[in-house]
């Protein structure tokens, strides 16, 4: 990318600052003049990447964005997004099957990043040195090289990344945030998530397609060259090395969780394990896992993903003055079940939510104020490391640390 074409988008953030300034959406849709819309790429169309466009369409006319390319490798998916932004938007965004060309585009200023896994950091990384800014889903990386090099390149052109760990933008688990940080439940001792299902989550993404409607080098990336598959393509999160399965699937939403609401950044150490569910089939990423970290901050966050049965689900965090139990999401609930301590939790309560902007929205209006998002790249590193500490540990059975001064993952 030309540094003049880097300056131009430095204009453009400097100088479209209201959303940043809390004035009301009908406020600031009626000040700004055309040439001050967000202009946004899509790169990925596929499940989460029509989520995702649900969610940006949404907030576009309040926030001023519009769609202008749409970008993936499966032909259908591709001209269906461009056909729905139409419908919505009125106008044609163009169509690309690189990813390369879309961060050429004239006038982009953004770009939403859902492609499969192992895709993350590099288009991440490429984005950033374009001098585009990013919504990229999680986990952020699937392998620690590749994480640090995103990072890093987000880090050196200042580019405004938000992480798709959406979940720590709802207002419930604000709430939980504000309590736990104002040491509403004394010391954490341990915070623990189960979230089981009956099938591998991946199993309902496999879809009948030929080889012809794709690009499967492309998908490949950087991967060993392998024969088609149209199962490893559509339910890649079953596979390496395009996934590292629940951990990056799952637990990653759970890690970035507890690093919200207890302001924890990275483990120290992590041990995990696998075994075999109930089914056989070719997928070649565990189904069964478990993870303990230890933490600096003195307590232990464990977690598991089991199949074969859907229940037994929980998320709660244990402190010296009762427990904080998010098994729902939208309705948390604390006591001082446990806790002898003097000032333990009285009655059972429900925490009180607490209004946070969307995830989108959020990344929005960080876009024009250059400041960080709510899940910016830090808590982006911090959510996927858990997951490449975790599998790592797996895949060497061994204890894996990480050492933050030197940012490196070593075997202890």
């Amino acid at each position: 990318m030309k540094a003049n074409s880097n300056l131009s988008r430095r204009v453009f953030i400097a100088n479209s600052s209201i959303l940043a300034l809390g004035a009301p959406a009908a406020s600031y849709a009626r000040t700004m003049s055309s040439n001050d819309n967000i202009h946004v790429g899509l790169i990925g169309c596929g499940n989460r990447g029509s989520s995702l466009r649900m969610e940006l369409l949404k907030e576009a006319e309040a926030a001023h964005v519009k769609i202008t390319a749409v970008c993936d490798i499966w032909e259908a998916k591709r001209q269906a997004a461009a056909r729905h932004v139409e419908d919505i938007q009125g106008h044609k965004p163009s169509q690309y099957i690189r990813y390369e060309d879309v961060l050429t585009q004239k006038d982009l200023h953004a770009v939403v990043i859902a492609t499969p896994d192992h895709l993350h950091p590099i288009i991440l990384r490429d984005a950033a040195k374009a001098a585009l800014d990013a919504y990229v889903e999680k986990p952020l990386a699937i392998h620690f090289g590749d994480l640090c090099e995103a990072y890093d390149a987000v880090k050196a052109n200042e580019t405004v990344v938000q992480n798709g760990t959406q979940l720590r933008s709802l207002p419930s688990f604000t709430g939980c945030r504000e309590f736990v940080r104002s040491g509403g439940l004394g010391s954490i001792i341990r915070i623990e998530q189960a979230r089981n299902e009956y099938y591998p989550y991946w199993y309902q993404y496999r879809r009948e397609i030929q080889e012809n409607e794709t690009d499967w080098n492309r998908f490949l990336a950087h991967a060993a060259s392998r024969p088609w598959d149209p199962e490893v393509y559509t339910a890649w999160m079953g596979y390496r090395p395009f996934s590292n399965g629940a951990f990056g699937g799952y637990m990653t939403h759970f890690t970035d969780l507890v690093h919200y609401i207890t302001g924890a950044s990275a483990p120290r150490s992590v041990v995990s394990m696998s075994w075999k569910n109930q089914l056989k089939d070719n997928f070649t990423v565990p189904s069964c896992v478990q993870a303990v970290f230890d933490y600096p901050e003195g307590y232990s966050v464990s977690y598991h993903t089991t199949t074969g049965n859907g229940g037994a689900n929980f998320f709660r965090a244990v402190g010296s003055k009762g427990i904080l139990d998010m098994s729902d999401w939208n309705h948390p609930v604390v006591s001082g079940e446990g806790s002898l301590d003097p000032e333990a939790i009285q009655e059972k309560q429900e925490i009180p939510s607490t209004d946070h902007d969307s995830h989108m929205l959020d990344w929005l209006k960080c876009i024009r104020s250059r400041k960080q998002p709510n899940a910016g790249i830090e808590a982006g590193f911090a959510q996927a490391l858990t997951a490449i500490m975790a599998d790592e540990a797996l895949l060497q059975n061994r204890r894996i640390a990480f050492d933050p001064q030197a940012r490196q993952l070593k075997a202890i």
